[in-house]
């Protein structure tokens, strides 16, 4: 009895949000550097509900980082997921977006940081029977390749394409 007492006022005590469960949602790479990240959705056992995103940096396979990215802030403001000192890079944006059943998603991308020019993905974050799953036109994306733009004797200016697989 005394088990059972514990084991519920742990639970209550815990929340919710105790019991969560990470699905990758893409593998992202780049042509500057190469190290590796992981978009991870964390979601809540019970109710499969978003709560978070992670964003995992790997170097020789190892997790050597990991950024937590609050729901909440994919909004049309943007959720910033890459930043350069104090510059967004890449962010994330959503007018629609629902904890439960996902929404669509604008990969806004600093395309060239001295003019200013920006560069849109459009994209969807849905909850299928198999989990999470980024897609694009209807097609799953598990890998993305950001390949940088680059201008001589500058170097990286920001992104010149999303290569999406």
């Amino acid at each position: 009895m005394i088990k059972f007492t514990l084991l519920i006022l742990f639970s209550i005590f815990l929340g919710s949000n105790a019991f969560c469960r990470e699905e990758i949602l893409a593998i992202i790479t780049n042509d500057e550097d190469p190290g590796m990240y992981k978009l991870v959705a964390n979601t809540e056992d019970a109710t499969q509900n978003l709560v978070s995103f992670y964003k995992d940096e790997f170097a020789n396979e190892t997790r050597i980082g990991r950024k937590t990215f609050p729901i909440e802030e994919l909004t049309e403001e943007g959720l910033v997921i890459y930043q350069k000192g104090d510059r967004p890079i890449i962010n994330l944006k959503s007018h629609d977006f629902n904890i439960a059943y996902g929404g669509n998603i604008t990969i806004d991308t600093l395309l060239n940081g001295i003019t200013g020019e920006h560069k849109s993905y459009e994209i969807e974050i849905t909850h299928l029977q198999d989990g999470w799953k980024l897609l694009k036109q209807n097609n799953r994306i598990s890998k993305m390749h950001i390949e940088v733009n680059k201008k001589l004797f500058i170097g990286a200016i920001g992104v010149k394409n999303i290569r999406m697989d």
